[in-house]
C-alpha cells in the first residue's frame, strides 16, 4: 500500500511540474509576442513620423522664392536637421510605447499572479481547515493518555505516555501556531478594533506565567522596569502581544545554558515603547541571524540540539509586531546569548 502511495503521489508531481512547465512557456510565447508587437509597432511609428518630416523639409526645398528679377532656393536640408528630426520622433514614440508599455505590464502582472494568489489563499485556507480539524482528536488523544496516566495498570509505561503526552503537547503548539498565522495572514492590513494596553503590565503577567518553567530549566528571570513609568499600546488584540512577548521569552529560556539568566527590560522614549529580552544563551551565528524570522527555518544543530522547535516561533513574532505597527531587531553572539529588541508606538492620545 505504501509503495502505491509512493508512486501516486510521485504521478501527481510529475503531473505538477508538466503543467507548470506548460504554463511557463505560454507565459514566455505570450511575453515575445507582446515584446515583438511593441518593437514593430516603435519602428513602423518612428519611420512613419520621420520619413513625415523628412518629407515636409524637401517640399520647402523644391519650393522657389521669386525676390524681384532673382529666384532664390530654400537652403538643402542639413545633416544636423535631420538629426534632431530623427531623434524628436524617437522621443515621441518611446514615450508613447513606455506608457502602454506600462499598461500591459500592469495588466501582466496581474494577470501572471492571480493564480499565485489563488493557490495562496487556498493553501491559506486549507491551513487554517487542517489545524482547526486536528484541534478536536488532540484534544481526544491527549484526555486518554492523562487517563492512562493515572491509571495504576499502566504504571509500567508510564514514562512512555508521558513522551506521548509531551509529543501531543509539540503537535498542540504547532497547531496553535498555525492558526495565529493564518490569523495574521488574513487581516492583510485591514484595520479592526483596537485596545489601550499598558506594556508593562502585559510584560509583567508574561513573564510570571512563565517563571515556572524557567524554574524547571534552572533558568533566572529578571524583570527590570519603572513601575512609574506608563508605557501605553494601542494593540488589536492584547492576546497577540502576550504571544508574540511568551515566544521571545521562551527561545530565551529553551535556547539557554543550564543556570543562565533572562534579563527583560521595558523603557520608552516618548514615543516609541521598548521591550528588551536579553539571554545568556548559545547564541546564533551571525550568518543565520537575517534568517531566524524567516517560516520554518531552523538553526544549526549546535543550538537545536538543546531544543525542539518548528521554526514558527520568532516569524510569528515579527508577524504580530508588524501587524502592531512596530518592529523587532535581534543582535546575538554565539556562546554569549542573543537579546530581542521589540519596538511599539506609544499611543497618540496618552
Amino acid at each position: 500500500m505504501p509503495n502505491v502511495l509512493k508512486r501516486s503521489g510521485a504521478k501527481v508531481t510529475d503531473l505538477s511540474d508538466r503543467q507548470f512547465r506548460r504554463s511557463r512557456l505560454m507565459l514566455t510565447v505570450m511575453y515575445v509576442v507582446i515584446l515583438a508587437f511593441i518593437l514593430f509597432c516603435s519602428a513602423g511609428i518612428t519611420r512613419s513620423l520621420f520619413a513625415q518630416r523628412v518629407e515636409n523639409r524637401f517640399n520647402r526645398v523644391r519650393v522657389p522664392v521669386f525676390s524681384g528679377e532673382v529666384i532664390v532656393l530654400p537652403p538643402s536640408p542639413r545633416a544636423e536637421d535631420m538629426r534632431a528630426d530623427f531623434l524628436q520622433a524617437t522621443i515621441i514614440v518611446d514615450g508613447l510605447l513606455l506608457f502602454v508599455a506600462g499598461v500591459l505590464s500592469y495588466w501582466l502582472a496581474g494577470f501572471t499572479l492571480r493564480p499565485i494568489q489563488a493557490a495562496y489563499n487556498c493553501q491559506r485556507q486549507f491551513l487554517s481547515d487542517v489545524s482547526h480539524e486536528l484541534r478536536t482528536p488532540l484534544a481526544i488523544l491527549r484526555t486518554g493518555l492523562e487517563n492512562e496516566l493515572d491509571a495504576e495498570k499502566f504504571s509500567k509505561i508510564r514514562p512512555e505516555i508521558e513522551s506521548h503526552l509531551e509529543e501531543v503537547d509539540r503537535m498542540s503548539q504547532l497547531i496553535g501556531d498555525f492558526l495565529v498565522l493564518s490569523r495574521l495572514d488574513s487581516r492583510d492590513g485591514s484595520k479592526s478594533e483596537t485596545e489601550i494596553a499598558n506594556l508593562q503590565d502585559v510584560v509583567q503577567k508574561t513573564v510570571n506565567d512563565l517563571r515556572s518553567i524557567a524554574e524547571r530549566q534552572n533558568i533566572t528571570l529578571t524583570l527590570v522596569q519603572n513601575d512609574e513609568l506608563a508605557l501605553p499600546v494601542s494593540i488589536p488584540s492584547k492576546e497577540l502581544l502576550v504571544r508574540a512577548i511568551a515566544n521571545v521569552i521562551n527561545n530565551a529560556i529553551a535556547y539557554n545554558h543550564e543556570f543562565g539568566s533572562v534579563q527583560i527590560l521595558t523603557k520608552g522614549n516618548g514615543r516609541t515603547a521598548i521591550l528588551s529580552i536579553k539571554d545568556t544563551g548559545v547564541g546564533i551565528a551571525a550568518h543565520e541571524q537575517k534568517k531566524v524570522f524567516d517560516r520554518f527555518y531552523r538553526a544549526e544543530k549546535s543550538r537545536t540540539r538543546h531544543a525542539g522547535g518548528s521554526g514558527l516561533g520568532l516569524p510569528i513574532v515579527k508577524s504580530i509586531i508588524d501587524s502592531l505597527g512596530g518592529s523587532v531587531a535581534l543582535s546575538s553572539e554565539v556562546g554569549r546569548g542573543t537579546e530581542v529588541i521589540i519596538s511599539l508606538p506609544i499611543h497618540k492620545a496618552s
